[in-house]
């Protein structure tokens, strides 16, 4: 007679699964708003947005993860921040279009799954979504035994928003002489995480053990949600970016029309330690850091000269940090100066 070999043998633990869900649902529940109908363990999630006083509702989505930096925040016992990282990669991509984010979707995929620490996880998207005023209306967490070992995991996730179709921040709108206005970034946000790694965590060295340090590399992601709302309510915004995976030199680009370009003062950049830091030891030029890191930078918008006196006054009365970094010129040209 042959033995039996139950799923839990092949590794994956159903209990566990039920229990997870269970644990993570007292925090996912403060995300939640009217809009949202019925129960979020269901098949799938329901959102109304009847309630949108909006005349052309136009729904906006984006997908993203958080990269090589999980494996920092394994090594480092630092993953509740992934959580948040997670939200806020896909909610400053969403609201670059001036849209508001509805709902967000999270997938979380590990070898064996252990319910008070991957809760950790949850409780740090639930505080990604609560920053960006958003639900967390579902998700999926996936078991994969011999698909990620020890203690790996993976995450993706999933931004839905709304705007209305005459208040979308379109690029066409950019013709040059406009003025690009960074705002800061907590860090590194979830980009360069493979060379952060190569550099200092690959052995053992000073920084691998360096709390500050480390506190520093593994700060969240910031979310812009709030201060660009506030921004859009007062101000026409020709175009914002996101400084994410590419750096400055990719990422603003990605919002100007054919035959503009880019000028930047490099002087008008933060003065920032950790990015010193890594530029000494890795040896990089300036113009590779800045295709690699947002270098103190998170955001970017694109206003007319006209406009940036409203804009600064908006900033400083919110004791924003941020930098007149350079405008758009014509041509197709990234110049730094």
């Amino acid at each position: 007679m042959k033995s039996k070999i139950t799923y839990k043998d092949s590794g994956v633990n159903i209990k566990t699964g039920n229990d997870f869900v269970t644990k993570i649902q007292r925090d996912i529940k403060k995300t939640l708003n009217s809009n949202v109908i019925g129960k979020t363990t269901s098949f799938a999630a329901l959102y109304s947005i009847g309630k949108q006083k909006i005349k052309n509702p136009v729904l906006v989505s984006c997908t993203d993860g958080v990269g090589t930096k999980i494996e920092l925040g394994i090594k480092t016992n630092k993953i509740r921040g992934l959580g948040v990282d997670l939200v806020a990669m896909s909610i400053n991509d969403l609201i670059c279009t001036g849209a508001k984010p509805l709902f967000f979707l999270d997938y979380l995929a590990t070898s064996k799954l252990e319910v008070n620490y991957h809760s950790q996880i949850i409780k740090g998207i639930v505080d990604g979504c609560l920053e960006s005023s958003c639900s967390l209306i579902g998700g999926e967490t996936a078991e994969m035994p011999g698909m990620y070992n020890g203690k790996d995991f993976d995450l993706a996730g999933f931004a839905v928003g709304i705007v209305d179709k005459d208040k979308i921040i379109k690029t066409q709108d950019i013709t040059g002489g406009e003025i690009l206005v960074g705002l800061a970034s907590s860090g590194p946000h979830s980009n360069g995480y493979s060379l952060i790694r190569e550099l200092f965590f690959k052995k053992a060295s000073k920084y691998s053990k360096d709390l500050r340090f480390i506190n520093s590399v593994m700060k969240p992601t910031r979310i812009y949600v709030d201060i660009i709302a506030d921004i859009l309510r007062k101000i026409k915004v020709k175009g914002m970016a996101h400084i994410t995976g590419g750096g400055l030199i990719e990422n603003i680009p990605r919002i100007l029309p054919e035959g503009t370009g880019v000028e930047i003062k490099q002087s008008k950049l933060p003065k920032n330690k950790l990015f010193k830091q890594i530029q000494n030891s890795s040896g990089l030029e300036f113009k590779e850091m800045i295709k690699v890191f947002n270098m103190g930078i998170g955001f970017v918008i694109c206003v007319n000269e006209k406009d940036l006196k409203t804009l600064t006054s908006i900033l400083k009365s919110r004791n924003e940090r941020f930098y007149i970094l350079g405008s758009v010129i014509k041509g197709n040209e990234f110049r730094i100066t």
